[in-house]
């Protein structure tokens, strides 16, 4: 019987080989990730293909976390099968309090989690670097499950899938995209009763991983 784990595996196997064609990723970082058993990693959300990307990343690693998906796409046909199959937790935007209490089990458990702590997606192509505001539910899972969180930086997945369009841009005679996943090297312990500041550490941390993997995306000068 397949577990989500499996599942997960073969997911970001599937999807690495179909979008080959289209994107090239790299992976930097992560240095601890390999000896992480359980923790929340936490990325930035500028684009629907940030999950994709994020799952192929962690495949990187041998590493297959639960993700919280909002609950509305566990309602659309396909994306429900896709939700229920790599176990997926859903997250209602106006009570989140069960699945909190569902994902700080999933940790208690020894399974890690996937997280963009803003909640909704944030590109703004004039200011790239920025992030929407984090949601306290970071801080609140890592200290009430007592596990690390490992803050990772995503680029480049905005031209692959733009917000507002419904499918991602699947081009095969242009260019590959480059898609950067850059992952701390060492994890944040979060502290204390201050969720709001603890979030904020975790996103100032994430637009640092944010810029070292957009200097990334940037053509080599010439000479």
């Amino acid at each position: 019987m397949r577990t989500p784990e499996s599942r997960l595996r073969w997911i970001a196997r599937f999807c690495k080989a179909a979008t080959a064609p289209f994107v090239r990723y790299e992976v930097v970082g992560g240095a601890c990730a390999p000896d992480l058993e359980v923790g929340i990693v936490a990325a930035n959300h500028r684009s629907l293909f940030d999950v994709v990307a994020g799952l192929i990343a962690l495949h990187h690693f041998r590493r297959y976390v639960r993700v919280l998906i909002a609950r509305e796409y566990f309602e659309r046909r396909f994306m429900g099968l896709v939700c229920r199959a790599i176990g997926a937790i859903p997250v209602d935007r106006g009570d989140a309090g069960h699945a909190l209490d569902a994902a700080i089990d999933a940790l208690r458990h020894d399974i890690p989690l996937l997280i963009m702590p803003e909640g909704k997606l944030h590109w703004d192509p004039d200011q790239p670097l920025t992030t929407g505001p984090a949601k306290t539910g970071i801080s609140r899972l890592a200290i009430g499950a007592a596990v690390p969180v490992l803050p990772a930086g995503l680029v480049g997945t905005q031209h692959v899938w733009p917000a507002g369009r419904p499918l991602p841009r699947m081009n095969p005679f242009r260019r590959r995209r480059l898609v950067v996943v850059n992952v701390a090297d060492e994890p944040m312990w979060l502290h204390g009763e201050d969720h709001a500041t603890n979030a904020e550490a975790v996103m100032a941390e994430i637009r640092r991983l944010m810029a070292e993997g957009e200097a990334l995306l940037l053509p080599a000068p010439a000479g």
